[in-house]
């Protein structure tokens, strides 16, 4: 339906008035919406204040459905000054003008919330909107639910992101005002009634669907609404473990409170708890992005949903109920699997264990666990006897009854994965087919600018393809041309159609000199205490892909050879060999929540980028039997996709590419020639240089030339290298390009007369 046009809107609240009028439980809707109204209106103040009257006002489902509006409110009824702020509500001056009434109900609204925080009761969110619509109905319409408020205020292109819910009852109604008010439409309807029900008739209308982030969708009766599950197959895989659990998640929230730059919301991390690597920080980042929804990234900029904010508004979890029961697997089948009473907290494990059977550890089930008693959705009770439960909460009980479904698990795989001992610590089993774009599709997913050919991007895809677990390819190539960039675009298609952030199954682990055994990459026992784990970002990752074995998950080992990767590689190396286990430590119960060993998760793809040069080491054949090797030298300076962006004159810019071209020419034989990163650095320095109006273009291009192409001159005497460097000097002083004629003229003396040449020297 158009709910944007005046003509759409108007044409759809025709059909829709005209579809309900003889509706019977519309028609019941509207006699008890009448009779509650009237009731309120009609009220004494002694009447108003005694409890049975407040206990109507609070439980009445004449405006709304319960649907999922089941906080109790029996400790409202009696309190003065939650009722004093009602009555002030129903005696609001109606002389008021608009802008005054809405502040006014905005405050009292945000009073009575921190009134009811005061008396440490949750707050009935859905049930104060049916309050305030029962006291001011000129002002609320029946929707209760503030997402189903939003996605109707969105629908109709009226309101803004963070509105207060009394704004958006109020813009929606505007909208209706000046569309229907004076139309036939309404002839022979009660307008005060029919404008307060027409919103979450409309709503009522849209197209609701979880592909669009919805939650919420209109429930059986009038009113009311009811979550909207995923299929797990399209779920998040568990909850992140994050060391403080729901304080934390509120910590972080309250540091992006009116936004913040990424790189401070990373420190911000890091400074709450030091020992978190580079990449955890960024996981738990995307944790509060796509397993939260509660914060957004805008560039380099962090700020809160509205989830987010209301999250560290009420520190209230009930925030996030519908996304965590509808959003993330095993999160409702947790809640549901105690709907009949206690359950012993290993079978618990267990029960969400089956769950996915990607799950191969009980990582992400204790996990869950940790998460149900952080948000007070769970207790565990302990038998004389030592054995452990866990019971539901009453707070439990409200969110196992907004499960209106039967929680699904994720169908075992076509393939048994029936495990082969192979010694007594490793483990084979058959590694599973993964469902993926195809390399067309993957292609097409590069972004405009990176004209990596068709034919080497199919190239990694069957190096990475070819066996079914060992998904390895290295890349060797000119510094600068690209490696990196290749190998993150790849990783990025190969999720393009995954619901959240493309980056979830990518990490970019920048390898350091002098890493001589694996605890960099898979993290150590704290010898200090030894019941701690020191976690990386990698291995917080890795653990992704064991608990996700239906997803490609791709590490790009960055300059994989500034280390010997067989040494810090070691057990990775080893298990994709014989799909074994990697052993971490020997704490049977996980320490510090990491699981002691776990499979080489075959959904694992590696790919390593490397400079041939001093400061690196060569590739084992350790290595080398478990990669693909892939090269790629010849770079096309044609098509260095910034040109046509220069802000050069168009001869400059011309007189640039031909120097560029034909220097890559000479040096190419000898592979001395340069990548797109030097093309670019040279173009951007003689931009600045030619705007600076000091340095004349044809001096830029000689500085620029000598300070990015000339330094990596080097080598031993030879017939070829010879004929290089000479070509290069008739390239340098046709163009006139004298400093840096010069130096190649010295590389040419150093060569004849000691054998050798260098820029540095």
């Amino acid at each position: 339906m158009d709910l944007v046009s005046n003509a759409g809107l108007l044409q759809a609240c025709r059909q829709l008035v005209a579809e309900r009028a003889t509706m019977s439980n519309d028609v019941d809707w509207t006699l008890h919406l009448s009779a509650q109204l009237e009731a309120v209106r009609n009220a004494t103040e002694d009447k108003f204040r005694g409890p049975d009257f407040q206990h109507d006002l609070w439980e009445s489902e004449a405006i709304s459905a319960t649907g999922m509006g089941s906080v109790p409110t029996a400790g409202l009824w009696h309190d003065k000054a939650v009722v004093d702020a009602l009555w002030a509500v129903r005696t609001l001056d109606p002389a008021l003008d608009a802008d005054a009434r809405t502040d006014f109900l905005i405050d009292t609204w945000d009073t009575l919330i921190a009134r009811i925080r005061q008396l440490k009761q949750r707050i009935p969110r859905l049930k104060m909107a049916r309050v305030f619509a029962a006291l001011q109905p000129a002002c609320f319409t029946t929707l209760a639910s503030r997402d189903a408020l939003r996605k109707l205020a969105k629908a109709m292109q009226v309101g803004k992101p963070g509105d207060h819910e009394v704004w958006l009852h109020r813009r929606i109604l505007e909208r209706l005002d000046t569309v229907l008010a004076d139309t036939p439409l309404l002839k022979g309807h009660d307008w005060p009634l029919t404008r307060m029900k027409l919103p979450w008739v409309l709503y009522s209308s849209l197209d609701v669907a979880p592909d669009k982030g919805d939650t919420v969708q209109p429930g059986d009766e009038p009113g009311a609404t009811r979550l909207l599950p995923l299929p797990a197959a399209r779920r998040r895989k568990g909850l992140l473990a994050i060391k403080g659990y729901f304080a934390s998640i509120l910590g972080m929230l309250q540091f992006a409170e009116g936004g913040c730059a990424r790189t401070d919301f990373r420190e911000h991390i890091r400074s709450v708890n030091p020992s978190l690597a580079t990449g955890s920080i960024n996981t738990q980042i995307n944790a509060l992005i796509a397993e939260w929804d509660a914060i957004r990234i805008d560039g380099d900029q962090v700020a809160l949903t509205d989830r987010g904010r209301a999250l560290l508004e009420s520190g209230d979890p009930d925030e996030a109920s519908d996304w965590l029961l509808t959003r993330i697997l095993g999160f409702d089948n947790s809640v549901y699997f105690l709907k009949d009473g206690a359950v012993e907290q290993k079978a618990l494990i267990s029960m969400i264990q089956a769950v996915n059977p990607g799950w191969t550890t009980n990582f992400a089930p204790s996990s869950m666990i940790g998460w149900l008693r952080s948000l007070d959705l769970a207790d565990v009770v302990e038998n004389p006897s030592g054995q452990k439960f866990l019971t539901l909460t009453e707070r439990g009980k409200e969110w196992r009854a907004l499960i209106n479904w039967v929680p699904e698990s994720l169908a075992a795989p076509d393939v048994i994965e029936a495990p082969v001992v192979l010694d007594d610590a490793a483990i084979a089993t058959t590694p599973r087919p993964l469902q993926r774009p195809g390399v067309a599709e993957i292609a097409a997913a590069f972004p405009e600018g990176l004209t990596f050919s068709s034919t080497l991007i199919a190239q990694l895809d069957a190096s990475l393809w070819a066996h079914p677990r060992r998904h390895f390819a290295v890349l060797a190539g000119l510094s600068g041309s690209g490696k990196t960039q290749l190998a993150i675009n790849y990783a990025r298609a190969l999720w393009q159609h995954e619901t959240g952030n493309a980056d979830d199954g990518m990490y970019v682990l920048p390898v350091q000199p002098g890493w001589h055994d694996p605890s960099a990459v898979l993290g150590y026992v704290n010898p200090l205490r030894t019941d701690t784990y020191v976690r990386t970002g990698l291995l917080d990752f890795l653990l992704n892909a064991v608990r996700d074995p239906d997803r490609p998950y791709t590490v790009i080992l960055d300059e994989m050879n500034l280390s010997h990767p067989e040494q810090y590689l070691a057990p990775l190396l080893s298990a994709m060999e014989t799909g074994g286990r990697i052993e971490l430590h020997a704490d049977a119960d996980g320490g510090d929540e990491i699981p002691g060993r776990f499979n080489y998760p075959s959904n694992l793809l590696l790919i390593g980028t490397v400079n041939m040069d001093e400061t690196t080491y060569g590739l084992s054949d350790k290595v080398l039997d478990r990669a693909a090797v892939l090269e790629f030298w010849d770079i096309n300076v044609d098509a260095w996709p910034r040109w046509s962006q220069s802000k050069l004159a168009a001869e400059q810019v011309a007189a640039v590419r031909t120097v560029l071209r034909e220097l890559a020419a000479t040096l190419a034989p000898v592979r001395l020639h340069f990548g797109w990163r030097s093309i670019r650095d040279i173009v951007e320095y003689v931009e600045a240089a030619v705007a600076g109006g000091v340095i004349e273009f044809a001096d830029a291009v000689d500085q620029a030339v000598y300070a990015k192409i000339l330094p990596k001159l080097r080598g031993e005497d030879s017939p070829r290298l010879r004929e290089a460097f000479n070509a290069t000097r008739g390239v340098l002083n046709n163009h006139a390009l004298a400093k840096s004629a010069t130096k190649l003229q010295e590389l040419l003396q150093e060569l004849a007369a000691t054998g050798t040449a260098r820029f540095w020297r």
